[in-house]
């Protein structure tokens, strides 16, 4: 049984002995916390005992505080173990256990960051600055003690206590975009439609989100987007230019490749090459909760095995579930609500209809001829921003390009700022352009005299 200093003073009772007070104290009973009364006498001795046992008394409760929560962080594991099972092999027999005095450390250190952060973002809030917990603040806890004897188990050890370290370094907040920033993004989303004039209906359906959260002065909720329509109408172009324009980090994830769903959300842990997934690493490694993931080509997707690399879209493209998803690799469960999805694909037909209807789907048509000149241009200045040594290519050349896919476009400046470095020269002309480009003009064109 342990004491603790009262908080109210003692007080004389006409049915108490003289000399004597009545004294609420608080005692731990066994697992219960509990305030007796007890009568002692009124003099300084006894006050100056119960100063002398109060820090000691302390310790023993917060132990006792402790204790209780490893308990039932204790009871929380072993509930999501058992839900994880079927992905996640047993521990060992060597397995160290949650009650070893290093995952104390580690527990309580975790949490005392956790708690600091999230004092420090509350007093931020008003300042504009917004961050989110991706996961509980003990889910990293997980990656302590899982692996077992063999040599695969001992890299894979070494695997999640690197994988540990950087979450511990990182915390548990990741930032969302900042709403101060909003006037800036939007004033950079008209910009972007001014030179891919072809994909607006997608840059207004983007913008409306915006304005909505600002006027709401809450975080951007972006549902995910599918961009319907032929190749090389720059569908990824476009969404590369759309990252830089709303400042968000994006991942690229081609499904032209034989992926399967692991690459999303990681591999089983049995695999000796066992890998986390894209989605963990771009969230929880990295340091944006919204960031943007570019899904490119999904009707090429493999859909026909075992392996569908479609299957993990079904939870992260719904808003509910992509709360609380797992990687099976680490068996870490995190937050992927926040994810800007933008899927491409050349037609409807090979994707699923589950997947289709959750997506916002826009039908891309090639752009018209004044609307590939603006394009044209756009791609131009893109290009000529990784060559700032050389001059702004002229826009009759630009011109002579515009008939190009975006790919094809930036094929052809990157080729020709490479025959013009090979000449001396710091600026383009017309000969620096791949013959077959200029073959295609005809002679009217290429013959055209223009400045470089």
């Amino acid at each position: 049984m342990a004491f603790l200093l009262p908080t109210t003073p003692g007080f004389v009772d006409t049915d108490i002995p003289v000399g004597f007070a009545l004294r609420p104290i608080q005692v731990i009973d066994k697992d219960r916390l509990k305030k007796i009364g007890l009568i002692l006498p009124d003099n300084d001795d006894i006050d100056q005992w119960l100063l002398q046992h109060a820090e000691g008394v302390k310790t023993q409760v917060a132990q006792f505080e402790l204790a209780e929560q490893e308990r039932l962080s204790t009871q929380k594991s072993a509930g999501e173990a058992r839900a994880l099972s079927r992905s996640t092999p047993s521990s060992t027999s060597s397995q160290t256990t949650s009650s070893s005095p290093a995952i104390r450390d580690a527990r309580v250190a975790l949490k005392r960051e956790y708690e600091e952060v999230s004092e420090c973002l509350s007093q931020l809030e008003q300042s504009g600055v917004s961050q989110v917990p991706v996961y509980a603040w003990d889910e990293p806890l997980k990656l302590l003690g899982q692996a077992g004897p063999s040599t695969a188990d001992r890299h894979l050890s070494a695997r999640d206590k690197d994988v540990y370290e950087r979450l511990k370094d990182l915390g548990a907040f990741r930032a969302l975009s900042h709403r101060w920033t909003y006037a800036a993004t939007l004033d950079a989303l008209g910009e972007l439609g001014l030179q891919q004039p072809h994909f607006r209906e997608v840059i207004e359906f983007i913008r409306a989100r915006i304005l909505l959260a600002r006027d709401a002065a809450n975080p951007v909720v972006l549902p995910p987007i599918l961009l319907v329509g032929p190749p090389g109408v720059g569908k990824t172009h476009f969404t590369l230019a759309l990252a830089k324009a709303m400042e968000r980090p994006i991942e690229r994830h081609s499904f032209d490749a034989a992926y399967t769903g692991s690459a999303l959300m990681g591999s089983d842990r049995h695999w000796a090459n066992t890998r986390t997934g894209l989605v963990f690493n771009t969230i929880c490694l990295g340091e944006s909760a919204d960031p943007i993931i570019l899904l490119d080509e999904l009707d090429k997707a493999d859909t026909g095995s075992r392996n569908n690399a479609l299957v993990p879209l079904h939870s992260l493209l719904e808003p509910v579930t992509a709360r609380d998803v797992v990687d099976i690799s680490v068996g870490i469960r995190f937050d992927a609500s926040h994810v800007f999805w933008i899927a491409t694909a050349n037609e409807l037909r090979h994707i699923p209809e589950p997947i289709q209807s959750r997506l916002r789907i826009f039908n891309l048509q090639a752009p018209t001829a004044g609307q590939a000149l603006d394009l044209a241009r756009a791609v131009a200045s893109s290009v000529h921003k990784r060559f700032p040594s050389f001059d702004v290519p002229h826009r009759h050349l630009v011109t002579l390009v515009a008939h190009l896919t975006p790919r094809e476009q930036i094929q052809a400046l990157e080729q020709a700022f490479a025959a013009a470095a090979t000449n001396g020269r710091r600026h383009l002309v017309r000969q620096d352009l791949p013959a077959d480009v200029l073959q295609d003009l005809g002679d009217d064109l290429v013959n055209t005299p223009f400045l470089h």
